[in-house]
This record gives structure tokens, C-alpha cells and sequence, in this order.
């Protein structure tokens, strides 16, 4: 029986440029260095302070930031977190994080933190994924 083994860091990349897409394109596009300066200070909470931090500070950006901000946060909660039932990022099969009771991104962090292992496979794809994001937001692309 051969096992599978998923290459997580192409989940990483592939998600830092569908939110990049989706925030750098079309009618509401919003400049590369906004978008930069807001995943800056969310992969500095992330960092600092872990994954609960970091996703508070995305939802406190989604409803007070400035326009820009909100909707810069909007895009990382929709296409990272998600929704049950959704094919969110962190909401992927192969990563295997129990997440299906889990309605929005606190309750995610609540979940995610219950088990050591999570959390810190957790902080390190959304540190990877949003470099990701970070390096197409800088490049335009």
C-alpha cells in the first residue's frame, strides 16, 4: 500500500495567489502595497503572538479597518477560513484539521488550538501562505 503524501507548500502558494487574485484584479482592485502593508502586520501578530492573534486582528481589521483594510481582511477570512463546507484554505481535506463545527475564523482559532499539533502546522502554513501573498502583492502579480 503506498502512502500519499501532499505537498502542503503548493496548498500555500496556490492560496497566496487566490487571494492575491482576488484582491489585485478586476473592478475592485486594490493596490499591491495596501494589501502588502496589512498581511505585514498580520504575519507580525502571527508571529508575536500566534494563530488566535493573528486571526482577531484579521476579523478587528474586517469591520474597522479602513476600506482597503476591510476589504483586504474580507478576502483573507473568505478564502483562508471559510465557512463550513467550504474549500477554504485551512477547511482543505489533506490538512485534516477538524474544523466542520467550527461558523467563523475565532472559533477555527479556538478549535485549532486544542491540539498542539494543529496549531503549529496551523501558524506555519498561514506564515507560508501569506509571504506567499506577501511577494505577489509587492511584484503586482
Amino acid at each position: 500500500m503506498t502512502a500519499v503524501i501532499e505537498n502542503l507548500d503548493f496548498y500555500c502558494v496556490d492560496y497566496g495567489q487566490r487571494v492575491a487574485d482576488s484582491l489585485m484584479r478586476g473592478d475592485k482592485k486594490i493596490p499591491g502595497d495596501d494589501v502588502a502593508t496589512l498581511v505585514t502586520r498580520m504575519l507580525s501578530v502571527l508571529h508575536e503572538n500566534g494563530v488566535y492573534a493573528a486571526l482577531l486582528y484579521m476579523v478587528w481589521k474586517r469591520h474597522n479597518g479602513t476600506k482597503r483594510e476591510r476589504q483586504t481582511a474580507t478576502a483573507l477570512d473568505d478564502i483562508l477560513i471559510g465557512r463550513p463546507g467550504d474549500q477554504s484554505f485551512l477547511r482543505l481535506e489533506p490538512l485534516e484539521f477538524s474544523l466542520k463545527d467550527s461558523p467563523d475564523a475565532l472559533t477555527v482559532g479556538k478549535t485549532l488550538s486544542r491540539s498542539l499539533e494543529d496549531v503549529f502546522l496551523a501558524k506555519e502554513l498561514l506564515n507560508r501562505t501569506l509571504t506567499y501573498l506577501r511577494y505577489h502583492a509587492k511584484t503586482g502579480k
